[in-house]
């Protein structure tokens, strides 16, 4: 990453705003339901909690790429811990949250009349997946009518084992929120198999 803020950064750091909302999300829905008391405080004591306001009154100039991390790393574990405590109280959550996260996703939509490289290109600049370095997803297959990739590095699952949860239940949550993204749409979302995944034009 260069050491002058552009536009890859901003690009960066409103994905990590967006998985942070849809933190902030599930823990209300889990407020509102009665589930648990005092989640938001738990996270920040644990966690802390992310800046607001526009980026380059928040970033390190100095260290651009190591603060934007630090504020991947902080999302990823604020949703994996919130999921993680509110699951194991009660397992049978995750179809409710599932669906607070699709309702969320509708928030974030790309409705309309879609390609399936412009809906590709929305999960890539929605869709938080570590640094841009890592390189996570790969495209398999781009036909007028259909794209596949692939997840070709497994990013999240560290912060999952960290807390001995199930990175699974962030694949169900993402393919939830994806699907409320595309409700409305051209294109359809389709999970075909391990990390391999289609878009298809509907």
């Amino acid at each position: 990453m260069s050491a002058f803020l552009g536009p890859i950064h901003t690009w960066l750091y409103n994905k990590i705003l967006l998985q942070n909302a849809m933190t902030d999300a599930i823990a209300a829905y889990a407020e509102e339901k009665g589930w648990t008391k005092g989640l938001d405080e738990k996270l920040a004591s644990r966690y802390g909690t992310l800046e607001t306001g526009n980026l380059e009154d928040n970033i390190n100039t100095d260290n651009i790429h190591g603060w934007l991390q630090e504020r991947v790393s902080l999302v990823e574990n604020r949703l994996a811990y919130a999921v993680t405590t509110l699951l194991e109280e009660d397992s049978t959550r995750l179809d409710e949250m599932k669906q607070a996260v699709k309702e969320f996703g509708k928030n974030h939509s790309a409705s309309g009349d879609l390609s399936v490289k412009q809906a590709y290109d929305h999960l890539e600049n929605t869709l938080l997946n570590g640094m841009p370095c890592d390189r996570v997803n790969q495209l398999v297959k781009e036909e007028p009518d259909l794209l596949a990739y692939r997840q070709a590095v497994e990013i999240h699952q560290p912060y999952w084992d960290m807390i001995h949860g199930d990175v699974n239940n962030y694949y169900e949550l993402r393919e939830a929120l994806i699907q409320g993204m595309f409700e409305g749409s051209s294109v359809q979302f389709y999970h075909t198999g391990n990390q391999e995944y289609e878009l298809r034009s509907r």
